[in-house]
């Protein structure tokens, strides 16, 4: 608590001092600004009074954007450059006032010293902020080797070639401690994805063994359960092996089934006659059309078999022979094209439906 209380004061100290110096400054640079718009330049006195806010105002908003790009991890060199060229003008200005006044170098630099020190520890201010977030993401910057004053001014092309070496390995990726200038690793989020991340780097048979290290009494399902969490994926049986551990038996309790004591009786059946030509068009055949199509249906595709068989069942006389047989042939025909067709119901043409056929 004393120490939360300790940083509270440390940063109220700092924000009085720094609204006391920003508030000194941008008044004698404000000053000077409005001698020069409003005295050389003859503008009005309310409009000169906002020359301050539209030079140094402005640049120290353009730090502000430059602040908000490095939060969002985007290139603040926009804006920077903006601070630069807004505090050169006001710079400029300056020096009007310094020579309108005849001060000579004493008064330019009594003039102009507040916007750059404003401007400074403006940047400083918020510079701390990138390097925080630079450390966060891990990118930490090449700096200078500390080896002392000694050793700079008595070993000095040593001491610029090692801080060269240094940074070329920084730039290049083959230093050990710092990463590679703009390249921030990326951070895992949480623990379960730091944990994910860690097992996905293991065999399989490792992480296995990792995580019956840390739950010993655990049965292989669920220690395989928690695998799949961090996205290893293993089967119990898979653990068992790993850790020559029987999986557990499985039994399936089946009520028993009913004791058959007396044989399924079967309905009589009436005793078998031989089969008759008759038989085959027993049915509906009340033309020679039906009667070759149910007999094509028994597979009897034989003339010399069907075509007595047809004159028989519908008692038809010798002289109409050749009408059987063309209804015959025609029934083949429309039953191989059906074949043909992969099973397409073709229509018949009926004979003795307008002609041909035989009750």
């Amino acid at each position: 608590m004393n120490v939360d209380i300790d940083k509270l004061k440390s940063r109220l100290v700092w924000w009085v001092s720094l609204t006391v110096i920003g508030g000194a400054a941008a008044g004698m640079t404000g000053w000077s600004l409005y001698v020069v718009a409003h005295d050389r330049y003859g503008v009005p006195g309310p409009l000169a009074a906002g020359t301050a806010a539209v030079f140094d105002g402005t640049a120290i908003a353009c730090l502000y954007l430059a602040g908000q790009a490095i939060r969002e991890r985007r290139s603040a060199l926009g804006p920077h450059c903006a601070t630069l060229g807004l505090a050169a003008v006001s710079v400029y200005l300056n020096r009007l006032h310094a020579d309108l006044i005849g001060g000579g170098r004493g008064a330019f630099v009594l003039f102009a010293t507040p916007t750059a020190a404003l401007l400074v520890l403006a940047g400083l201010s918020w510079s701390a902020q990138r390097a925080r977030l630079r450390a966060e993401d891990g990118d930490r910057p090449a700096a200078l080797p500390k080896l002392g004053f000694w050793a700079w001014l008595l070993a000095t092309d040593e001491a610029w070639e090692r801080t060269k070496g240094e940074v070329a390995a920084h730039v290049s990726g083959t230093d050990k401690v710092r990463t590679p200038s703009g390249q921030a690793p990326g951070k895992p989020r949480t623990a379960a994805d730091a944990l994910r991340a860690h097992f996905a780097a293991l065999d399989p048979i490792e992480a296995i063994r990792l995580a019956h290290s840390a739950r010993p009494d655990a049965p292989p399902a669920e220690l395989a359960n928690e695998l799949s969490r961090y996205e290893v994926d293993v089967s119990a049986i898979e653990v068992a092996l790993v850790l020559n551990e029987l999986p557990p038996a499985t039994t399936i309790q089946r009520p028993p089934a009913p004791v058959r004591t007396q044989p399924d009786t079967l309905p009589a059946q009436p005793p078998a006659v031989p089969l008759t030509g008759t038989d085959l068009l027993s049915g509906h055949t009340d033309t020679v059309a039906s009667a070759a199509r149910q007999l094509i249906r028994l597979g009897v595709t034989d003339r010399s078999l069907a075509i007595p068989l047809i004159m028989n069942a519908l008692s038809v006389e010798d002289a109409r022979l050749d009408n059987v047989r063309r209804a015959f042939d025609r029934a083949i025909g429309q039953q191989n094209a059906k074949s043909s067709t992969g099973g397409e119901q073709l229509p018949l043409d009926e004979i003795g439906t307008g002609g041909g056929g035989y009750a």
